[in-house]
């Protein structure tokens, strides 16, 4: 019984490895603009396009200079084929209030959520005495 057991066990992996599903080889996608531009207060650009459709855009800028409050604020987009052959893009705004993504396939509650909860009060830090 010994024996057989190692086989058997060896069996089963060949029939589980042979089971697993074979996805077949994608074609590389040509990148046709890529690019970012860094700019010295911090904020940048950023675009990028490939040859299937996919593109993203994105534009950072700081606010509130030279406060404790200083952060980057960004608005962009993203933009790809879906698998029914659709173009399907998508909004964004991100910053110190919080993501918040707005498109055809965004769940208008979902975008109507983080809309809102950017406006929440935000923690205030407490003095050090």
């Amino acid at each position: 019984m010994c024996k057989i057991l190692p086989f058997f066990v060896l069996a089963v992996v060949v029939a589980c490895c042979h089971a697993l599903p074979v996805e077949p080889e994608r074609e590389p996608v040509a990148i046709l603009k890529s690019e970012i531009i860094k700019h010295e207060d911090g904020s940048y650009d950023s675009a990028y396009a490939s040859a299937d459709g996919t593109s993203r855009n994105e534009e950072a800028v700081v606010v509130d200079k030279g406060t404790d409050e200083e952060a980057l604020e960004v608005k962009g987009s993203y933009k790809y084929i879906n698998e029914d052959g659709e173009e399907v893009e998508v909004f964004y705004t991100a910053g110190k209030n919080g993501f918040v993504p707005y498109g055809s396939i965004i769940n208008p509650e979902i975008t109507a959520v983080a809309e809102a909860a950017k406006d929440l009060p935000k923690e205030v830090k407490a003095e050090k005495p």
